[in-house]
């Protein structure tokens, strides 16, 4: 008894052994990428020991250094403290400030001996019996320190103007309540996702554009400059895979080694968040570092469309070198083209809505990240930003092969 029909595919003619042929650059251009350790240390070992410095070193040194500030009190100058002693010594016992006599207050607070200068009338006590007085503070915008100096003056004028206006309040049969009828309560509607996913949006995009630039980058130099310092590419080249078969094969190459780097960086930021927010850091405690299935695999989608975009514009700009040194002169640029919109992306609120960002490669895909993390995303966008990513990359695949098949551009060193 017969069984049901079998369906068999088959290829057109001659491209089984075209695959084959790209199939065999591909795994010894693979095989050379990962004995090349530059490329093993960037793509795979780099991200799991950086990310975890910028994602969690960052918040506990702010945090620290928040701490460190909230305890000590200011180093202030206090021209006239005999005309208000109640004052400064609420400032002292408040632990807000830490008055100090200088020669000069004015030259020691430009020399940054101090971290502000607090000016007081000599006649403040009979001044402020009868109505407001003016008191000066002066502080350098330039510097954290003096910036919190001044708000630690500024609370500690409010809390003496509050003890002087309470007595005479009471005096009058009111009280600090009836001058503020109207209390505001704030609540923020921000669950720990979305506060997870904005911290996310301000982390990967910016560093999954890093590294699709740094993950493959040693190994499109290898592949391409390398080959042509070591006269190892004029006899690939006459082997049986044709230009288009050999850029292909070194196209993949990169392109895995670029998408390693992507990936692991994924993963590493976000182990490190979560470990991060175990640790006691209070910028991520209050995020859960969560993405959901759908953002996550369209983002990899997405990552793999700007690496292999990349992947082949660094193979051609390699393969167009005449050495290693002038191949990463080639390189700075796009990297400096990438990484700039990632970091800029987040201040350019405006331009999430324009078309015309997504037909830019590399801003788009950044655009797209922020907005799968953040929940935002649309279908247009989205596949505009694959259409024109992937246009782009058969171009620089084609300028590569079309480089492959100029001799005075492969022989020359």
């Amino acid at each position: 008894m017969n069984g049901p029909p079998r369906i068999r595919l088959a290829l057109p003619a001659g491209w089984s052994v075209r695959i084959r042929l790209i199939g065999a650059v591909f795994v010894k251009e693979a095989v050379e990428t990962v004995r090349d350790r530059r490329t093993v240390v960037v793509a795979l070992l780099l991200p799991v020991v950086l990310m975890p410095v910028v994602t969690l070193g960052i918040p506990y040194l702010s945090q620290r250094q928040q701490r460190q500030r909230e305890q000590t009190p200011a180093i202030v100058a206090v021209v006239n403290r005999q005309a208000a002693p109640d004052l400064v010594e609420l400032g002292v016992r408040r632990r807000l400030i830490r008055p100090v006599e200088v020669a000069s207050p004015h030259q020691a607070l430009l020399a940054r001996e101090v971290d502000a200068v607090l000016q007081i009338p000599l006649d403040f006590a009979r001044r402020v019996s009868q109505g407001p007085v003016e008191i000066t503070i002066l502080f350098d915008e330039g510097e954290a320190n003096s910036v919190i100096a001044r708000q630690r003056l500024q609370e500690m004028a409010m809390e003496y103007s509050i003890a002087l206006t309470e007595p005479r309040l009471r005096a009058r049969g009111l009280s600090r309540s009836a001058l503020t009828p109207l209390r505001v309560t704030t609540r923020s509607v921000a669950d720990q996702r979305r506060l997870g996913a904005v911290l996310l949006a301000g982390l990967l995009p910016f560093f999954i554009s890093v590294w699709a630039v740094l993950g493959g980058q040693y190994a499109a130099l290898d592949l391409g400059a390398g080959e042509k310092e070591r006269r190892t590419l004029e006899a690939l080249l006459v082997t049986p895979p044709g230009r288009w078969q050999l850029a292909t094969g070194k196209f993949l190459a990169v392109t895995a080694a670029s998408m390693a780097a992507v990936l692991m960086v994924i993963a590493t930021t976000l182990v490190t968040l979560r470990l991060g927010s175990s640790w006691g850091i209070s910028e991520l405690e209050r995020a859960a570092v969560v993405i959901s299935a759908g953002p996550a695999a369209l983002m990899v989608l997405v990552a793999f469309a700007l690496v292999a975009f990349l992947s082949a514009l660094q193979l051609a700009l390699s393969i167009y070198a005449r050495g290693l040194r002038e191949a990463q002169q080639y390189f700075t640029p796009v990297y400096l083209l990438l990484s700039l919109p990632a970091m800029a992306a987040p201040f350019l609120e405006g331009w999430g809505g324009v078309v015309w960002t997504y037909l830019i490669p590399g801003l788009n895909a950044v655009f797209i990240f922020r907005h799968l993390l953040l929940g935002t995303a649309d279908w247009g966008p989205l596949l505009l930003t694959l259409a024109t990513t992937a246009a782009c990359t058969v171009l620089a695949l084609g300028a590569a092969v079309r480089l492959l098949r100029q001799e005075p551009v492969v022989l020359r060193s």
